[in-house]
């Protein structure tokens, strides 16, 4: 194969990230500015939540395990860390995306960048919310971005 060809599955997989990445970069941009809103509907929806299901628990027990599980929920939604996992994941977007760009002209420092940018991803919620919080967004955020880690991964042999 020609060393100048971009195979179609790089192609594929680049265009996805500069599809997820750009809307991520936005995302992040409204998440920053419209934190307060945030927060406070998503506190709103959390206790909306907490009532209906505290109706359902069976035993004390239940209900202690259910109160420290939302309690760490409820302590991690601030503004402070809204606007930080903005700015993280904004970073984080702008890695892999650049990371994406260098790896459509077939430049392996791509490949490389786009792993730092889904190790920001990854990290970054885990150290700014803590606890439940921090752990279920850390491992949503590693579910996709490993996933097209080991995709690039597969390509890295077209990479210069």
């Amino acid at each position: 194969m020609n060393q100048s060809l971009r195979p179609t599955f790089l192609t594929v997989l680049c265009i996805l990230t500069f599809i997820g990445s750009g809307s991520s970069i936005f995302s992040s941009f409204s998440n920053y500015q419209n934190a307060e809103v945030a927060v406070g509907v998503g506190n709103e929806a959390l206790e909306e939540v907490m009532d209906n299901i505290e109706d359902e628990l069976d035993s004390e027990e239940e209900a202690n395990i259910f109160q420290k599980i939302m309690g760490s929920v409820t302590d991690g939604l601030t503004v402070e860390n809204v606007k930080n996992i903005a700015l993280a994941n904004g970073i984080s977007a702008i890695l892999t995306l650049i990371g994406a760009i260098l790896m459509w002209g077939l430049d392996k420092k791509g490949f490389w960048l786009y792993i730092f940018g889904t190790i920001v991803a990854i990290v970054a919620p885990i150290m700014i919310y803590e606890g439940m919080m921090g752990a279920m967004a850390g491992g949503g955020a590693a579910f996709i971005g490993i996933l097209f880690c080991i995709l690039y991964g597969v390509n890295v042999k077209h990479l210069r």
